[in-house]
């Protein structure tokens, strides 16, 4: 008898949790379909942002006053450099003449002519002389071999008259000027326009860079590309025209403008131009390299 009753209890207690399983389903179906239509239907988009963290405006009027070709400013924390930038028609005027226009070797700081000093493009190349003796304009941007000077000065900062930036450094390499010195190439790291190759690019950097950052750049960074000349390419008998070329990319927004300089590392192999191979008896690795010409996108 007992068997019996309790054979019945378990026939009642699994209807009755089948039944809560069923009323729980129901319930749950229907708390979704409610959710769903309630639902915004913007919600977990956002808002396209510009590429690039602009920072607070400063006012460079006084300076536009003086020289109406000012077109901003850029500063290396912690070093001299700290100038005004100007812009002309042309890439020769301001390498012999300062920032009040007047006759002087070394020169001023300088924006390619061919870049939109307002807009920025892909690409801003700034120029300054290595004075190699008192320190001024861009002689500190040499210092840049150093990876133990790069890691005290990691970010640029590089303003127009309409807007604020900062920028990570990416990149520093040793480059020429003149064909000669590299088997009839010059790397062309100074093209101001969008590129449909800018994944070569960044990989050609990537090989030339004395050491590695650990700063990213993905398509849609703006970059910020500084140069000044540098005698690491000199041989007995003969000046080469050997640069120095500092590749840094804007902050993007809501990133943090500081950077981790213990991840920096040695390049164990950068690639320089045939002649530093040639100087210093060693056989060139990279020869035969295919060589990168910028693909302006149509």
């Amino acid at each position: 008898m007992e068997n019996k009753s309790s054979s019945v209890a378990k026939k009642v207690i699994i209807a009755v949790c089948i039944v809560a399983v069923v009323a729980l389903g129901v319930f749950l179906t229907i708390f979704f379909i409610n959710k769903y239509n309630n639902q915004d239907p913007n919600e977990g988009l956002t808002e396209s942002v510009p590429s690039t963290e602009v920072y607070e405006v400063k006012d460079y009027s006084e300076y536009v006053a003086k020289n109406p070709e000012t077109i901003g400013w850029i500063t290396i924390p912690g070093t001299n450099i700290d100038y005004p930038v100007v812009q002309t028609q042309n890439n020769s005027y301001y390498m012999n003449h300062n920032y009040d226009r007047n006759s002087d070797y070394h020169g001023a700081i300088f924006m390619d002519c061919r870049n939109n000093p307002t807009d920025l493009d892909p690409n801003t190349i700034i120029y300054g002389h290595n004075s190699y003796t008192d320190g001024k304009v861009f002689t500190n941007l040499a210092k840049y071999e150093n990876i133990e000077f790069y890691k005290q000065h990691p970010v640029v900062e590089f303003n127009t008259l309409e807007r604020c930036y900062k920028w990570k450094i990416y990149a520093v390499i040793i480059t020429n000027r003149q064909p000669r010195e590299d088997n009839g190439y010059v790397f062309n790291y100074v093209y101001p326009h969008e590129v449909s190759n800018f994944k070569e690019y960044i990989g050609e950097l990537n090989k030339r860079t004395l050491y590695f950052t650990g700063v990213d750049v993905k398509k849609g960074d703006k970059l910020l590309t500084l140069q000044t000349c540098i005698r690491t390419l000199d041989i007995p008998g003969y000046r080469a025209e050997g640069g120095i070329v500092v590749i840094a990319r804007a902050v993007r927004p809501g990133e943090d403008p500081t950077v981790d300089t213990s991840v920096a590392k040695i390049n164990p192999n950068p690639k320089y131009p045939q002649i530093y191979y040639d100087k210093h008896g060693l056989n060139n690795p990279y020869a035969n390299d295919q060589r990168w010409y910028p693909a302006e996108v149509k």
